[in-house]
């Protein structure tokens, strides 16, 4: 029997305690713009190649100190989009080069881990 495998990648969904505020943050900082059904609690966003992002009201609260997601986002130029995040008052907590590319982490406001990575030429 042939062994199935997924096609790609249809979307990402984060439940946060605030949607609201945290589609604006991305909105503000990553330049992820959000479409919103009228009284609807999803923010959902269309990437390149048909993905879907999207950030959900929860019904109850996640509490504190607690990772739910982790989202990796690939950026043009690095060094140009830290500096931007910086002028925003953004801090960057990691950042690392390697063969495969640059990366670097920060934090949304809901405490979900970012990635931000730039690819190798060549």
């Amino acid at each position: 029997m042939e062994r199935l495998s997924v096609q790609g990648l249809g979307g990402v969904v984060i439940f946060a305690d605030q949607a609201d505020r945290l589609a604006a943050w991305y909105e503000k900082h990553l330049g992820i713009f959000f479409n919103r059904e009228p009284d609807s609690h999803e923010w959902r966003a269309r990437l390149p190649g048909q993905v879907s992002f999207s950030i959900n009201q929860t019904k109850h609260p996640i509490g504190s100190g607690r990772r739910h997601c982790e989202t990796s986002w690939a950026v043009e130029d690095l060094d140009e989009f830290i500096e931007k995040l910086a002028e925003e008052g953004l801090t960057i907590e990691e950042r690392q080069e390697g063969p495969e590319g640059d990366f670097a982490w920060l934090n949304d406001p809901e405490g979900n881990r970012i990635e931000l990575f730039q690819r190798q030429e060549g």
